[in-house]
């Protein structure tokens, strides 16, 4: 009996373990199963993670590189902006400097001129207006036009050199031939007269016109001078111009200009 009973026990034993085992090995599978397509899914997640964080980072270094490029070159431009016009200002200060010197320099030398061809010493420019005029007005009466013209301008105020164009109509000055007044005197004339073309404008144009037809090239104080004077009007008909573009007196002063081109040739 006891064998028997033994003998049954392992034999129950026995088919226990191989069932147990035979369901653990069914379970091992069904969970490797189950778990091969949750690794798989972690897998591809990692992957695309792995993409996105590659793709983020390029994004964010080509963002990087674009801002701080971008950024560089505004400053860049910024700088180059404000050296030019340091520049400009500068060199325009320079060149503004240098044009007063040189017309200094040339206003200098042509009332010296004027003085030295002077026949009769001209009185001092220290008289009061009044005086002057009274002294220019006696030169006319006698018909000393250049006497009358140089008295005026060595006293280097416009307002006597005007008067002296009111009286003195600009046919009775240019329509002699030779032309009473000098080269010296005609350069100066031209020199001051525009100065400032924004007032008694057809009166000056009129005589910067005639002054400008008599200048003879081929004398030496008007050969050495002309080309900065000539410069200077035309600057000043050009600001006059772009002050005033509807003056009716527009025709007069682009032909003025246009003469004023056809002597640079000439002098240079």
């Amino acid at each position: 009996m006891f064998q028997q009973i033994n003998s049954s026990f392992k034999q129950g034993t026995q088919e226990y373990m191989q069932q147990l085992e035979t369901h653990l090995k069914t379970k091992k599978e069904n969970e490797q199963e189950m778990r091969e397509p949750l690794v798989a899914q972690l897998q591809q997640l990692l992957d695309s993670l792995q993409s996105t964080t590659d793709q983020l980072s390029t994004s964010l270094g080509g963002s990087v590189r674009s801002e701080v490029q971008q950024q560089l070159h505004v400053a860049v431009a910024t700088m180059q902006d404000s050296i030019l016009s340091q520049v400009q200002r500068i060199i325009k200060e320079e060149v503004n400097h240098a044009m007063k010197e040189q017309q200094a320099a040339v206003t200098s030398s042509i009332m010296h001129a004027m003085r030295s061809a002077a026949g009769t010493p001209i009185p001092s420019s220290h008289l009061d207006y009044q005086s002057q005029q009274t002294h220019i007005m006696q030169l006319l009466q006698k018909g000393h036009l250049n006497q009358a013209f140089q008295q005026a301008l060595t006293a280097s105020d416009l307002n006597l050199i005007l008067y002296v164009c009111e009286t003195v109509d600009s046919q009775q000055v240019f329509g002699q031939h030779p032309c009473p007044l000098t080269q010296p005197v005609l350069l100066s004339l031209i020199q001051q007269l525009s100065f400032d073309l924004c007032t008694r404008t057809e009166l000056k144009l009129n005589y910067l016109e005639e002054a400008v037809m008599h200048l003879d090239h081929n004398d030496p104080v008007t050969r050495d001078h002309m080309g900065s004077i000539v410069s200077q009007v035309r600057q000043k008909i050009f600001q006059f111009l772009q002050m005033e573009p509807h003056t009716s007196l527009q025709k007069s002063a682009r032909r003025l200009m246009i003469m004023l081109q056809g002597i640079v040739p000439s002098i240079n």
